[in-house]
């Protein structure tokens, strides 16, 4: 009723508030090629799996999605014997390569979050609509690699109530908190492709 009153609301119904527009730290082609070499390699991997299920979290709207958690995560856990260590440590194993790219792009840009950061999420054609991120600890870095136009698919993220950060993320690593509503800016899925990195920390201190 608020947005109505003060003509933020579309007939539709949807908010249009106004946005402040960033962009992230550039990623440089040296780091962005062997990344694109391991995401097309790890996404006709997960093609070849058990009846082509490449998606991990069915409710999620993206063709394929990974989670994968950092040596430092599941090795406390493997002694203990967790079947859920042991599995994250033998996907790590199988995609160690992509890990240490997706490292070594953020390492350039923030080499401190670099030692930090417990998992990433890999995913491929992901649209996200507004949603926080309970687990996580901190800001998270994003990372969006394809050829969907510029200006598109970057990450939104509500600043107040009336006004939205919007941060182009395509060959660039923004720094953006999670725990604040954040959505993937609309681009064309049907004509483009996109695969995004999310470099997040669910342990240590807040």
């Amino acid at each position: 009723r608020r947005y109505e009153t003060e003509g933020l609301l579309t007939p539709k119904g949807i908010a249009q508030r106004p946005q402040r527009r960033f962009v992230g730290t550039p990623v440089p082609e040296l780091h962005l090629a062997p990344l694109r070499v391991e995401l097309k390699a790890w996404l006709e991997q997960r093609a070849k799996g058990a009846k082509g299920n490449v998606q991990e979290r069915p409710s999620i709207d993206a063709e394929a999605y990974m989670i994968l958690r950092s040596p430092t995560d599941f090795n406390a856990k493997l002694g203990a014997g967790s079947r859920a260590a042991r599995k994250a440590a033998d996907k790590f194993a199988k995609f160690e390569g992509l890990w240490k790219c997706a490292e070594t792009a953020l390492r350039g840009v923030d080499s401190a979050f670099a030692n930090e950061f417990t998992a990433l999420a890999v995913t491929y054609q992901f649209q996200g609509s507004p949603h926080i991120d309970k687990q996580n600890v901190g800001p998270f870095y994003g990372l969006a690699i394809g050829d969907f136009a510029d200006g598109t698919g970057g990450i939104c993220v509500e600043s107040t109530a009336r006004t939205v950060l919007a941060v182009n993320t395509k060959h660039a690593l923004g720094k953006i908190d999670g725990r604040f509503p954040h959505w993937v800016a609309p681009w064309d899925v049907e004509n483009s492709t996109r695969f995004s990195l999310i470099y997040y920390r669910t342990t240590g201190d807040p």
